[in-house]
């Protein structure tokens, strides 16, 4: 696979806007808006630069300043916002908001973090949008301020109606036919720029690389493992690329959390996201570690899992993140890559857990994300793009051509592991299919993803033996 290392950027700026006039963005507005110094996702600051931007590619600042002064205010403004809704002022805040349950008096707690407060919210919201229980949820809060339950002359912050921040609907036919302007190399090009990437930092096999990490949310129960030294950007994507992607960072991780809650009788968040995304893997507990290993193993296997009398499914992909140590050739120090990961990831009793991600992302070829990383170009909205991915995730027509142009006779895993990380590789590369050629298809889908899964089977055989290092025959027919 060759492609050029640099490609014109003019050309492509200029293309891109010619193809995707209503959807592309300049990655470099958010600045020059002054969003790039606040704690907002890419899916936010594209969309609300997109809002602002006029028909020659600039950007109305002003404007945003005024919505951010409104809308989207720093920690700064609290007291000030405080003070407006104590005398009577409703407010609309866009944030990220989060719901608790109090262990004993069992109200609803809303955090607000830019207020840096808890206050109440309205039963009826939580019941129409679960997933403030789940965690953090981007979206527009009418707040105002009442009186507290039971407490004279006691005032709280109570949430009375919440709109969730989400994409317009989408037409993905019109995606897929502007896929045609575009060779591979350029597309490749677009693709990382809408990850946020500067092209020009990253080589062919890196972009590769950094596209492998989109899979899991275009192609249903795909699991995968990066691992690479802390810098590298593994979970840059997942934060700020989509809302249908849920990220923990560190903490204990409990099975009511991932599976299904008994006592709210709620399905866990691998019933409600595309990717769930274990972060930092060696700050990561798992409260009762051989019971959730059990279930992600039987999870992993068939999509299905068990809670006591519950029977639940999801097409959710599941992926681990975990920082190794290189050396100064830039490879893993150590031959077992899982040696410095916990006990359940480490060890003859965890290949059978292993064997069923179906591709190690090698990681440590990457380079450490700076500034100078960051597109500062045109490409397609974030909030766009996340969207799209999730509307190719249930498309049949790709899977039925990679199961139609590769035979195996061997194991089952290596093979389906194979045959989902292609197609995941072929929706993202050729959404729309008709441009694909079998040579293509061999160079930028299956081989990558035998790599990766050979990738696995090499660590499992150096934590068991028994383990043959290589991956059962796949071939293009």
């Amino acid at each position: 696979m060759i492609l050029s290392s640099e490609v014109n950027k003019e050309y492509i700026d200029s293309k891109i806007k010619q193809s995707f006039p209503d959807v592309c963005v300049h990655k470099g507005l958010a600045a020059s808006a002054g969003l790039s110094g606040r704690v907002i996702p890419a899916f936010v600051s594209d969309w609300l630069v997109s809002r602002y931007s006029n028909a020659d590619g600039g950007v109305d600042v002003s404007a945003i300043r005024k919505f951010i002064a409104r809308y989207l205010p720093d920690k700064k403004q609290k007291e000030s916002l405080l003070y407006e809704l104590r005398n009577g002022n409703q407010l609309k805040i866009l944030d990220s908001y989060s719901v608790k349950v109090h262990p004993t008096r069992g109200d609803l707690q809303l955090r607000i973090p830019s207020l840096d407060v808890t206050g109440r919210i309205l039963d009826a919201i939580v019941k129409e949008n679960p997933l403030l229980l789940m965690g953090n949820v981007w979206g527009s809060g009418t707040l105002t301020w009442m009186p507290q339950k039971n407490k004279k002359d006691q005032y709280e912050v109570v949430m009375t109606a919440f709109k969730p921040m989400q994409a317009s609907l989408i037409d993905l036919n019109y995606f897929l036919n502007q896929r045609k302007d575009f060779g591979i190399e350029d597309w490749l090009v677009l693709l990382t720029r809408t990850m946020g990437y500067d092209e020009k930092k990253y080589s062919a096999r890196q972009k590769m690389l950094l596209l492998t990490r989109l899979i899991p949310l275009v192609e249903p129960r795909v699991n995968i493992i990066e691992l690479a030294p802390k810098g590298t950007g593994k979970s840059y994507i997942f934060s700020q690329l989509s809302r249908h992607a849920w990220l923990i960072s560190g903490g204990i991780v409990t099975r009511a959390q991932l599976f299904y809650d008994m006592n709210r009788q709620q399905a866990g968040i691998i019933s409600s996201y595309d990717a769930v995304i274990l972060d930092e893997i060696q700050t990561i507990k798992l409260s009762n570690e051989g019971e959730i290993v059990g279930a992600l193993k039987g999870y992993l296997e068939s999509g299905e899992f068990r809670v006591m009398g519950f029977h639940g499914s999801s097409d959710a992909g599941f992926v681990i993140l975990g920082n190794i140590p290189i050396d100064e050739d830039g490879q893993p120090r150590d031959e077992n890559c899982f040696l410095e990961l916990p006990g359940w990831l480490n060890g003859q009793d965890a290949t059978a857990l292993l064997d069923r991600f179906h591709g190690l992302v090698p990681g440590w070829e990457l380079p450490r994300i700076e500034s100078s990383s960051l597109c500062q170009s045109f490409a397609l909205r974030a909030d766009y793009f996340g969207e799209v991915l999730y509307a190719l995730r249930p498309r049949q027509k790709h899977i039925a051509f990679v199961k139609d142009h590769t035979e195996s006779s061997g194991d089952l895993r290596d093979t389906r592991a194979v045959q989902r990380l292609a197609c995941g590789y072929l929706k993202l590369l050729f959404p729309d299919i008709e441009s694909i050629t079998i040579d293509l298809f061999n160079d930028y889908c299956l081989k990558p993803a035998i790599e990766l899964r050979s990738i696995i089977r090499k660590q499992m055989a150096i934590l068991d033996p028994e383990f043959s290092p290589n991956i059962t025959e796949i071939k293009i027919c």
